[in-house]
């Protein structure tokens, strides 16, 4: 793992999906359900995710356009995302609480409008962060360069005073390239380094 000079960082953006909270689509469910193939379809999928993310798409045809991908329908409003308690990362919640007593706090997350109604307002997440850059709201997508510009313009900071937080290495490097610090989510491991912040 790359040295980090915490000392530099002002402000920590999150992402949201296997960070803050586990990604347990039913949509997948469904598929395992029907022992239907997600690497088969994955590619095709993930195309319908993107202008899901990016509001083109309500989470209805969303799943309608999944329905046409594997061949059969997955009925809606049965396999629609709803919040569940247990999904979130409780742990680091906490200790995001208490690094906002020392630091800005961000998310920079692909979601859509759906999701985030069920997963982020429900439960009044929202309230966790001093700014939020979602795909849905500012029209782009991670790994894109320009949705990390929006953050670093928001935090209105140096990108080097930014720490960037993902589960995908993917993300991290498009991040990286801006300037931004970066540490890549591996649970227990990454909150022992959070907390050893406050």
């Amino acid at each position: 793992m790359k040295r980090i000079d915490f000392s530099k960082i002002k402000a920590i953006a999150f992402d949201f999906w296997g960070v803050l909270a586990e990604m347990d689509a039913p949509m997948y469910k469904f598929m395992k359900k029907n022992n239907i193939s997600l690497k088969k379809h994955s590619k095709e999928i993930r195309k319908i995710i993107a202008k899901h993310d990016l509001d083109k798409i309500t989470e209805k045809q969303f799943l309608q356009k999944c329905s046409k991908i594997i061949g059969l329908e997955v009925p809606y409003p049965k396999y629609r995302y709803t919040y569940k308690k247990t999904a979130l990362n409780k742990n680091l919640i906490n200790i995001t609480k208490k690094l906002k007593k020392r630091y800005k706090i961000a998310l920079l997350t692909n979601n859509n409008k759906e999701y985030c109604a069920e997963y982020l307002f429900k439960p009044q997440l929202d309230k966790l962060f001093d700014i939020m850059v979602i795909s849905y709201v500012v029209g782009y997508r991670k790994p894109f360069p320009q949705i990390y510009k929006i953050l670093i313009k928001k935090l209105k900071l140096k990108p080097e005073e930014i720490l960037f937080l993902d589960d995908d290495p993917i993300k991290l490097l498009a991040a990286e390239t801006l300037g931004i610090k970066t540490l890549l989510y591996r649970g227990k491991k990454t909150n022992k380094i959070l907390s050893s912040l406050l």
